[in-house]
């Protein structure tokens, strides 16, 4: 065990995939950065032709390398025993996990394709979202039997891949946070989302008890991922920073970077939001009496339901000229949703609940900051939850394995969109 220092830092490089060039060059910028006795950073470089972990030295080389023989990236045990490799050799003030992948959001509708495997899979262009091929949706990758285990094939399908079968879920991300923060003694100071589409409430509430804070996209994120060289030398040059700090300077460094380096394959979709995990109790309490009123309301609220997915739906994808937008996978803005509900329906006791959602989103203290760059995200909050399509666009079913997440659980969320569905 070394010298206790500020922060340390593990980068977990899931890119077994498509997008190994871009894993490389997002380790080579933290290797550049290097470490010293204040912040010391920890890679896993998982790629197609095998896996490495190292430390960072302080003059760009690599410390303490290992090459690490048919290592599953996807295994929650080999993500919790990396990290725990990390962490024990460079205790600290503060630490920060790092989850860079393939990401995705609740897609009940297309766990047939998980045993399918993929051929041909192509390299992305430069700029190229990584939620545009098919075989990309992956945050990690376990065992498609465990996956399905709870569950019909039909009803469970949370951050899979395509072409291996893996993936780890919402529920399982909850317990390797746990694990980790029992090891170290306390809450991870922040979590980072290096992955499409993971800025949920879902994911949120379920790492409320193991970490601080958290960052992460609703969105899609370019394939060249964070700007990684001037996140950690700032925080290099400033390691008395505090986790929430940090998490504002990501989103800052993170919208700046794509300011002026602007994806040109989807004319930008660049979303970023970092939470203060101890104050989602309050935002969340919120959301069950939205809930609660939908469920009292149904099937009157149908309607407004319904028109505040379309019109949230034509806001966000610019009238449908941006066709590569989240609204496949199940995933609206809360506030887009909750400003349509209070702005427009009738129903008094909806209407209100939607309206006091999108108060508490800006006053419980939960947002440090959310940014963005695209017009058709001014009025959105940056925070999605799962919520099926109406009617007129494509009636699915919810989830069962929904009800196991804990924000299905505090506010019945699952089962207001049973109502919504059964109101058709």
């Amino acid at each position: 065990m070394g010298t206790k220092g500020k922060w340390t830092t593990l980068t977990y490089i899931a890119a077994h995939n498509n997008l190994d060039d871009y894993g490389t060059r997002s380790a080579q910028q933290i290797l550049e950065v290097g470490s010293d006795a204040n912040v010391r950073h920890g890679v896993l470089l998982d790629l197609q032709d095998g896996a490495t972990r190292f430390v960072a030295g302080s003059s760009g080389n690599k410390e303490d390398e290992e090459r690490l023989s048919g290592f599953d990236s996807g295994d929650p045990g080999r993500l919790i025993e990396t990290a725990k490799w990390m962490f024990d050799k460079h205790p600290a003030d503060h630490y920060a996990l790092i989850l860079w992948s393939h990401g995705t959001g609740w897609q009940p509708h297309e766990i047939r394709s998980v045993a399918e495997k993929v051929h041909g899979e192509r390299r992305l262009e430069t700029g190229e979202d990584r939620a545009l091929l098919r075989g990309s949706r992956v945050l990690f990758r376990t065992s498609l039997t465990g996956m399905l285990a709870p569950e019909s094939s039909a009803e469970r399908a949370i951050l899979f891949d395509d072409g291996t079968g893996h993936a780890l879920d919402t529920l399982q991300l909850g317990d390797v946070a746990k694990e980790l923060s029992e090891f170290v003694g306390q809450k991870l100071d922040l979590i980072g989302m290096d992955a499409c589409l993971m800025g949920s409430i879902e994911v949120a509430h379920q790492l409320r008890n193991y970490a601080a804070y958290v960052v992460a996209s609703e969105e899609l994120v370019p394939a060249q991922s964070w700007p990684y060289d001037g996140i950690f030398n700032q925080l290099k040059l400033v390691p008395d920073m505090t986790a929430r700090v940090l998490a504002n300077i990501i989103v800052e460094r993170y919208i700046t970077y794509y300011t002026h380096h602007e994806p040109p394959f989807n004319s930008g979709d660049v979303t970023k939001i970092a939470l203060d995990l101890s104050k989602t109790e309050t935002f969340v309490a919120e959301m069950r009496m939205l809930s609660q009123a939908l469920i009292a309301a149904m099937p009157q609220a149908l309607a407004c339901l319904e028109q505040a997915q379309t019109n949230t739906y034509f806001e966000e994808t610019y009238d449908e000229l941006r066709t590569n937008n989240k609204f496949g996978y199940h995933l609206w803005d809360i506030i887009s949703m909750a400003r349509h509900l209070s702005e427009n329906c009738d129903v008094g006791v909806v209407k209100d609940a939607a309206a006091k959602v999108v108060r508490s989103f800006a006053d419980s203290g939960m947002v440090v900051r959310s940014d963005h760059r695209g017009t058709w995200f001014d009025r959105t909050g940056g925070l999605s939850v799962y919520w099926i399509p109406p009617k007129k666009t494509q009636t699915r079913h919810v989830a069962d394995a929904y009800g196991k997440v804990d924000f299905a659980q505090d506010t019945s969320w699952h089962t207001m969109l049973e109502a919504y569905r059964y109101s058709f």
